[in-house]
């Protein structure tokens, strides 16, 4: 009595039969903005590699201490004022995850420092910092209170770091006893210290103690804070601070 007539036209096509045609799309669209990436990082790569390091002074302000720029960004050396160099030279293959590491040399009369600097979209820092520091390196350091020092620092820095959220440190730094000149030319007796680098939660901290108590104390938090109490045990080797109790800043970065 009824015959069953069968579907006809576009919306007779059996589901599913595209959805091949729609992966091969999807496919091709995949693989070549994999390729577009690649094409991308390797001229980045290839731009790093050949673009001097002058050309810094042209997108970045270069602090007046840095009196020569030569080599590449991908390998190059800064010069400073006192006879001091900045060296540095990028892992290549870290750029593929993501990161730039660079090793890094600062070297000078009194001074042989070496580490590894690193950032990332979301973290910069430094690791494995080591050598020794001599006082011609305050003299890079304008507006200081004291001048024309004789103490030396050795240091041993396992991590520095600020990311999202937090930051980090861990290591320790010797400092000699020596002396310096005020502004008066005055001789300012600086004994010997020890500045010990920890993690305390979110918040890295730096606490500078001498034989007998806290001279400081840096605290850097998760939040972008820094934090500094300075003891009257501390005040008294700057000229100029007051001394009757603790004198705390803290200012936003």
């Amino acid at each position: 009595m009824f015959q069953q007539r069968t579907a006809e036209g576009p919306a007779a096509t059996v589901p599913g039969r595209r959805f091949p045609r729609v992966r091969s799309t999807l496919r091709v669209i995949w693989i070549s903005l994999v390729v577009t990436s690649v094409f991308a990082l390797v001229f980045v790569v290839s731009l790093l590699v050949t673009l001097p390091t002058s050309a810094l002074r042209e997108f970045a302000t270069v602090p007046a201490q840095v009196t020569g720029l030569y080599g590449r960004i991908w390998d190059g050396q800064a010069s400073l004022d006192g006879g001091y160099t900045l060296d540095w030279a990028i892992r290549p293959g870290q750029l593929f995850t993501g990161r730039a590491v660079f090793d890094a040399t600062l070297a000078g009369p009194d001074t042989r420092l070496q580490g590894t600097l690193f950032a990332t979209p979301w973290e910069i820092g430094a690791s494995n910092v080591t050598g020794r520091a001599g006082p011609g390196l305050l003299d890079l350091l304008p507006g200081l209170a004291l001048r024309d020092c004789t103490s030396r620092a050795v240091a041993d820095i396992s991590g520095l770091s600020i990311s999202r959220g937090a930051a980090a440190a861990a290591g320790v730094v010797s400092v000699d006893a020596g002396v310096c000149k005020d502004a008066l030319q005055r001789d300012a007796p600086i004994p010997a210290m020890r500045l010990e680098l920890s993690t305390q939660g979110n918040d890295a901290q730096a606490q500078l103690r001498d034989r007998d108590s806290e001279l400081a104390r840096l605290t850097v938090t998760g939040d972008r804070r820094a934090i500094l109490r300075l003891e009257p045990e501390g005040a008294v080797l700057i000229p100029g601070l007051p001394t009757s109790g603790p004198v705390i800043v803290e200012y936003p970065f």
